[in-house]
């Protein structure tokens, strides 16, 4: 008699492997594990830095104040402007774009400190903390967390400054609806730019500044003296006929302020610095405390 014995190498095969289950049966196999893509990029960084800047409680306090006190002082010049038309009666296009312009920024002077010490608080509140030591330990790459902080602080302070000219502009048309027809006039334009362009200098200016000293008191009064102290002390010394106090006066950043805020008119294209002059030499303040701030910041111990 001839006995048949018959192997199912199938259960052959799931015995001598007992991990493999169903998947050795069919054939298949598990798919590995897909990676996370951990990598920084400069984009998670900004915002990253955005979070941290906008969940700071001094910088929603600084903010607020900074758009009511604006508004409020463009309204109440408004008011003022409409209240008290020129003796000749009918307004020119001049007088037009001059409300307009007047009352737009009219703040920016006294809102130059509040834009310094948003700028302050950009940097120093991170060393103040000690939360600094985290963010170089989660991003290594100093320079891009330097970038990241200069470029959030731009367009916060960019959007701040637009809201409060352009907000200005509004309250000067209500109260005098006439001065529409000049809104898109170049001297408006180049007027209420220049004054965005001002504030935000300011606020790169003390950024910097905060950057080098490392200190929330030290920024803030560096700021208020060059912004408020230093044109008071250059005027105390202009009694003395220097000529060179005058010069060094009319490039202080109060001074060009003045001038970017009244736009390119044939008065500006005359001062000295002119318009464009002025526009130069506001970006030079800021690049002058800038670029030493990213220096050190790449180069200096973060205690």
């Amino acid at each position: 008699m001839t006995t048949s014995i018959v192997i199912d190498t199938n259960a052959a095969l799931a015995a001598s492997n007992p991990g493999s289950g169903s998947s050795s049966a069919t054939g298949r196999t598990k798919p590995p594990a897909s990676r996370v893509n951990a990598r920084q990029t400069f984009g998670g960084v900004v915002r990253s830095e955005r979070i941290k800047f906008s969940s700071l409680r001094s910088i929603r306090i600084t903010l607020a104040l900074t758009v009511l006190s604006g508004l409020g002082l463009s309204g109440l010049i408004a008011f003022i402007l409409a209240e008290n038309p020129p003796s000749s009666g009918a307004l020119s296009v001049v007088d037009l774009q001059n409300h307009l312009l007047m009352t737009a920024a009219f703040p920016a002077p006294f809102l130059a400190l509040v834009f310094g010490v948003l700028g302050v608080f950009a940097i120093s509140s991170e060393y103040t903390s000690g939360m600094i030591l985290s963010t170089l330990a989660a991003v290594p790459r100093r320079g891009r967390v330097f970038a990241a902080k200069t470029l959030v602080l731009v367009m916060i302070g960019g959007l701040t400054s637009l809201v409060l000219v352009a907000g200005g502009l509004a309250l000067a048309i209500a109260m005098e609806p006439a001065s529409f027809a000049q809104l898109t006039s170049v001297p408006v334009i180049t007027g209420a730019l220049g004054t965005v362009a001002y504030l935000l200098c300011i606020a790169l200016f003390a950024f910097g500044v905060a950057g080098i000293l490392r200190s929330t008191a030290g920024g803030i009064a560096v700021v208020a003296g060059v912004t408020f102290v230093l044109p008071v002390a250059l005027q105390v010394l202009s009694i003395s006929g220097w000529e060179w106090v005058g010069t060094v006066l009319n490039y202080t950043p109060m001074a060009i302020g003045n001038v970017l805020a009244q736009g390119l008119t044939d008065v500006t294209a005359e001062l000295s610095p002119n318009f464009w002059q002025s526009l130069i030499a506001m970006v030079v303040w800021a690049a002058v405390t800038v670029i030493p701030a990213a220096i050190l910041f790449n180069r200096r111990d973060a205690r």
